[in-house]
Parts: C-alpha cells; sequence; structure tokens
C-alpha cells in the first residue's frame, strides 16, 4: 500500500492543479474535488505529516475531548488548543452586542486575547460563552434519545466489539439532523464505522480492526493533516480497549478542497513532497482497557520528525 502522507499530497497537488474554483460559506473560496478515498496502514507507521509540523499535543488533548463527551472549549483553551477558538469567540461577541472586527486585524487579535484568558480561569463566563452545541462529543457520548435518556455510542461500540465483533451496526454517528441547527458548525468527519477482521495478527495473535470514516467536508491544508492523526488515534485507542490490533484505516471524502487563501502554503509544502521523514507510530499505555478513560498523557508519538510548521488562517 502506498504511504499514507504520500496519498495525502498526491491528493493536494490534484485538487490544487485540477480542482474546480466555487465559492463557499466563508467567502473565502476554494479550489474543490469530490468524492475521493485514501487508504491508511497502520501497520506501516501512522498517518502523520512529516511535509510539515502536525501540533500533535492538539490532536490528542481535541480527541480526549471529544471522548469524555464535552462540548465546552474552556478544556482546550486551559491546555492551549486553539482549533475551536474562533467559532465560540464569534458568538460570544455577537451575544454581548459588540461589533466583530475582521479576523486577523489587531482588533481580533486583542479581543481574542482577553476572550481566552478568560475562558481559561472563569468558570461562570466559560459555563455562559463557551460552549459549541451539541457537536461531536456531546453525540458521541450523549446523543439524545426518543422519549427521553441518551445513547452512549461510543460505550455501545466499546461493548460490541468485545461482545458481538462481527455486528454491522458498529457505527457512531455526529450528523445529528435533527440539532444541526444548534451547532456552532455541523461535524465535518461525521460518520465511522468498525470492522472486526477473521484475519488475526501474527505476532499477537489478536484480530484485525479496520475503520472507515467518511468526512463530508474536508480542509486539506489545515483540517485534514488533523483528521488523518486523529483517526488513527481514536482506532488504535479502539483497538487496545477491545483486544483487537488496529490495521486499515479508510478516509473517505466528500467536498475536498483547498481554501484561495492557503496557495501559497500548499505549494510549499508539495515542495517537500520528496524529502519525507520516516512515518511515526502511535504508543498508548497499555494499561487502559476503557476507551473512555484515556487522557492525553496515556497517548504517545515515538518518532517523529517533520519539516517546519506552515501557518495559514482558518476561515470561519
Amino acid at each position: 500500500m502506498v504511504r499514507a502522507e504520500t496519498q495525502y499530497l498526491d491528493l493536494l497537488r490534484d485538487i490544487r492543479d485540477n480542482g474546480e474554483q466555487r465559492g463557499d460559506r466563508t467567502g473565502t473560496g476554494t479550489r474543490s474535488i469530490f468524492g475521493r478515498q485514501l487508504d491508511y496502514d497502520l501497520r506501516e507507521g501512522a498517518p502523520i505529516l512529516t511535509s510539515k509540523r502536525v501540533a500533535l499535543g492538539a490532536v490528542a488533548h481535541e480527541l480526549v475531548w471529544m471522548l469524555h463527551g464535552d462540548s465546552n472549549i474552556q478544556y482546550l483553551t486551559q491546555n492551549n488548543v486553539k482549533i475551536w477558538n474562533e467559532w465560540t469567540f464569534e458568538l460570544t461577541l455577537k451575544q454581548m452586542g459588540y461589533d466583530i472586527p475582521e479576523q486577523g486585524s489587531e482588533e481580533w487579535d486583542r479581543l481574542m486575547e482577553l476572550y481566552i484568558n478568560r475562558m481559561r480561569t472563569d468558570d461562570t463566563f466559560a459555563n455562559m460563552y463557551g460552549d459549541l452545541g451539541p457537536v461531536y462529543g456531546y453525540q458521541w457520548r450523549h446523543a439524545p434519545k426518543d422519549g427521553g435518556g441518551e445513547v452512549d455510542q461510543i460505550a455501545d461500540v466499546q461493548d460490541a466489539l468485545r461482545h458481538n465483533p462481527f455486528s454491522r451496526r458498529l457505527i457512531v454517528d455526529s450528523w445529528n439532523v435533527g440539532q444541526i441547527h444548534q451547532m456552532a458548525l455541523p461535524p465535518c468527519h461525521l460518520l465511522y464505522q468498525f470492522y472486526s477482521s477473521t484475519t488475526h495478527d501474527p505476532e499477537s495473535g489478536k484480530p484485525y480492526l479496520d475503520m472507515k470514516m467518511y468526512q463530508r467536508s474536508a480542509d486539506m491544508f489545515l483540517g485534514v493533516p488533523f483528521n488523518m492523526a486523529q483517526y488513527a488515534m481514536l482506532l488504535t485507542m479502539m483497538a487496545q480497549a477491545t483486544d483487537h490490533e488496529p490495521r486499515i484505516l479508510s478516509h473517505t471524502f466528500g467536498d475536498t478542497h483547498i481554501y484561495n487563501n492557503h496557495g501559497e502554503q500548499v505549494d510549499l509544502q508539495l515542495s517537500r513532497a520528496d524529502n519525507l521523514y520516516p512515518a511515526p507510530r502511535i504508543e498508548l499505555n497499555p494499561d487502559i482497557h476503557d476507551i473512555t478513560k484515556f487522557t492525553r498523557g496515556d497517548i504517545t508519538i515515538v518518532g517523529y520528525e517533520s519539516h517546519p510548521g506552515i501557518k495559514a488562517q482558518v476561515s470561519i
């Protein structure tokens, strides 16, 4: 199988060279293609990019945050994870009646710093202005049930993999259509399914575990590198929790795009395509056997070397 990063870079180049120009919700505009899939073999290393530095601490913190069922960004801000800041910040300015400054301006940065500092330390403020609505973690752990109560999709899938591993219902779904309007941002990576194989790892004797994830909207430069690494972590964690070995992560895309303001960054990253570092590995605390109990400290990336990071502005 072709190395995960090579597949990613080939797709990135294809979008740059052959994608169609489209408008989008943010007003930035994109070059876009539709309906592709990449397959990553975790036995050959984690699908973590080396052509630019990926903020793996942020990736792991966000995953743990979601697995714990959280939807308030206070935990993320306390751990210097910035990926959701813009959405709650803009919502807060609207709720407080402030004019919204231009994204990236001095006034935007000044108000954002005040907002994040207060979010980290003021629990009352965080409860009022830090919630994203019923996004990923809420749906994974607290999906509302008809007639009252909730469904813990993560716990249910973990239990099924232990006791009914050949089920065709090993699915976690974040696209709750009845609650989309309550979310700060509808889920981009919205559904994933596990597959317990009858083939066993020759060394451990454990069955392989595969995963397929569908991503309706894929920001190839900023978002997808996070998603690749994060779902590889998730597959590895679920495998350990259910006595499997992680194998293939299939990453299926809908609208797959490069934002128009990321062109120079994409060119720089692609210029490094022939000079990649070896793929790193994901290692977990071997004492954790419940996927809901992992913390950031239980996830280690071994052997990660990369080219320097490449900054770009997220479009909201």
